[in-house]
């Protein structure tokens, strides 16, 4: 088998390949987003960005869920994800940036945490994730796991509607930030194959939104001998202590991710 070096593969090699990246725009026609904004200690912000980023210009962290449905490259299926994400800035010899620094993004299907990692850098693995419940109470509640642990839970009392150019503000106040990553992948021996950062894109249509103020958001607890390794992450994510609530975010769109602009940062 010869390979092409002008097209992009993935593993395995056998199925040919797969993208052609300038020009591939991966739609998400039906997108349900629940996200909790807060501010944090900076040095405990700070300790989880790699050496090539420093804080952002406010200490906040978002823990984002999202249900997404109608995905031509699952055939028509979906997945869902909870992310945690920090501010952070990028001052390098070409690019000056800040965005939101993914810490770790789990999703519940393997195709899209391939393609996440491989190709744009973002650090996916696996979690058993929720729905989003609506509770008896009004409450909207959703919780990402892993072995039946709970890895971190979001509860949401009742939000406020908001219309016309509420809704068009937040669109672009969340579209103007785009998502930073850091493509790493090691070596069987010596320096890691791959080890810098990127930039992803990912722009979102709110056809309907609510905004609040509070929800209750916690981390997990778990052992070493009931979640393995992950357990360091999750020690990792506790230190990012709530000190300010900022605000709350629901809606439902679309959204696409945008590979044509997505890239390394330099």
């Amino acid at each position: 088998m010869k390979l092409d070096p002008s097209k992009y593969y993935r593993m395995p090699l056998a199925m040919g390949p797969v993208l052609d990246r300038k020009q591939l725009k991966l739609v998400y026609p039906q997108v349900e987003v629940l996200a909790f904004q807060y501010l944090t200690d900076p040095e405990a912000l700070a300790d989880l960005l790699p050496d090539c980023y420093h804080p952002g210009k406010e200490p906040l962290v978002t823990v984002l869920f999202s249900d997404n449905h109608g995905l031509s490259f699952m055939q028509g299926g979906g997945y869902r994800l909870a992310a945690v994400m920090v501010s952070a800035r990028f001052d390098g010899q070409q690019d000056h940036v800040e965005g939101d620094y993914i810490v770790v993004m789990f999703e519940n299907e393997t195709w899209p945490i391939i393609g996440g990692r491989e190709d744009l850098g973002v650090p996916k693995i696996f979690a058993d994730i929720s729905r989003f419940k609506v509770m008896p109470d009004g409450h909207l509640r959703c919780e990402a796991s892993l072995a039946g642990h709970m890895l971190l839970g979001l509860d949401v009392p009742l939000l406020k509607s908001q219309f016309g150019v509420v809704r068009l503000v937040a669109g672009r106040q969340i579209n103007a930030r785009p998502w930073l990553g850091y493509k790493y992948i090691p070596s069987l021996d010596g320096p890691p194959d791959a080890a810098y950062p990127t930039i992803i894109f990912n722009h979102s249509r709110m056809d309907k939104l609510w905004i609040g103020k509070k929800a209750g958001f916690r981390f997990g607890i778990a052992r070493q001998e009931d979640i393995g390794v992950v357990k360091n992450l999750l020690d990792a994510l506790a230190t990012l202590t709530i000190i300010r609530p900022v605000q709350v975010i629901h809606f439902t769109g679309s959204a696409v991710l945008r590979y044509d602009l997505s890239r390394r940062l330099r």
